[in-house]
C-alpha cells in the first residue's frame, strides 16, 4: 500500500500548479495499486517530434503530464480520449489534446497561450454551437479534472450514480469537503461540484435537464468507503457502465 492518501487534503492542495497536480497522480494512482513507472510517459522522441510537425514547442505542463502518465489510459481513458501527441492537432486557433469518445466535444488549448507553461483550456461542444468557450484556467487543472472524472466513471470500488435527492446537498456540505472549482464559472454555470472524503469523491452534478434534480456520482478507493457511502446516502446505486 502507499502512503496515506486524504482526498480532503490533498486533492485541493494539487490545484495549486503543476508540480502539486503530478505528484497528485501519482500518489493517487500509488494508493489505487498501480504505481507510475517511467515506462508510463511518452518518450523524448515522440515528443520532439509531435513538436517539429506542429511548428512549436508544446507547453510546460502539457509536455510533462505526456512524458510521466502519456501511456496511463486506465487513468485518463474513460468516456473521453486524450490525443496521444502524434494526433496532436491544431484548427481555429487552438491546439486540440483531447475528444470525448463519440466526438461530442472536445478541448484545446489556445494557440495564443501555447508559449505559456500551464495555459488555460477551452472546450468546444454541439450544444454551443462548435465555438470554443473557457473551461478550466489552467492545464494541470484540466488534467486533476479529468483524473477524477474519469475515476469515477469507471474503475473498482466506484463508479456509481443515482438521481439526487432533496436532502443530499446538506449532507455534502456538512460531511465531505467542497473542493474548489476546478471549472471556469461559464463553463458549467456551477451546476457541478466536487466534494471529498478521506477515501472518496464524491461529483453532485445538476447539468443534466433531463432530471429533474441531476445526479449524485461517486468513486470510493477503498470497499468500505463504498459501504460507508452507500448506507450515509441511501438510495437506488447503480454502476456507471461506460459506453
Amino acid at each position: 500500500m502507499s502512503e496515506s492518501l486524504d482526498l480532503r487534503a490533498d486533492l485541493p492542495s494539487a490545484l495549486t500548479g503543476p508540480s502539486a497536480a503530478f505528484t497528485f497522480v501519482e500518489r493517487f494512482a500509488a494508493h489505487l495499486g498501480a504505481p507510475v513507472r517511467p515506462e508510463d510517459g511518452v518518450p523524448e522522441t515522440e515528443l520532439a517530434a509531435a513538436e517539429h510537425r506542429l511548428g512549436f514547442a508544446l507547453p510546460g505542463a502539457m509536455r510533462e503530464w505526456y512524458a510521466r502518465f502519456g501511456r496511463r489510459w486506465d487513468l485518463f481513458h474513460a468516456l473521453r480520449y486524450p490525443y496521444p501527441p502524434e494526433d496532436l492537432e491544431t484548427e481555429d486557433g487552438v491546439l486540440v489534446w483531447q475528444t470525448e469518445k463519440l466526438f461530442s466535444y472536445g478541448f484545446a488549448i489556445p494557440l495564443d497561450h501555447v508559449h505559456e507553461s500551464d495555459p488555460p483550456v477551452v472546450m468546444d461542444s454541439h450544444e454551443a454551437g462548435g465555438e470554443w468557450t473557457a473551461y478550466a484556467d489552467r492545464f494541470s487543472l484540466a488534467c486533476i479534472e479529468l483524473l477524477i472524472t474519469q475515476n469515477t466513471l469507471c474503475g473498482d470500488n466506484g463508479g456509481r450514480r443515482r438521481e439526487r435527492l432533496p436532502g443530499d446537498a446538506e449532507y455534502l456540505e456538512r460531511h465531505l469537503t467542497a473542493v474548489p472549482s476546478l471549472y471556469r464559472p461559464e463553463a458549467c454555470d456551477g451546476l457541478q461540484r466536487w466534494f471529498a472524503g478521506r477515501d472518496a469523491l464524491v461529483c453532485d452534478d445538476r447539468s443534466d435537464d433531463g432530471v429533474e434534480l441531476g445526479w449524485l456520482e461517486f468513486r470510493a478507493l477503498t470497499p468500505e468507503a463504498v459501504d460507508r457511502l452507500r448506507a450515509e446516502l441511501p438510495g437506488e446505486w447503480r454502476e456507471i457502465m461506460d459506453y
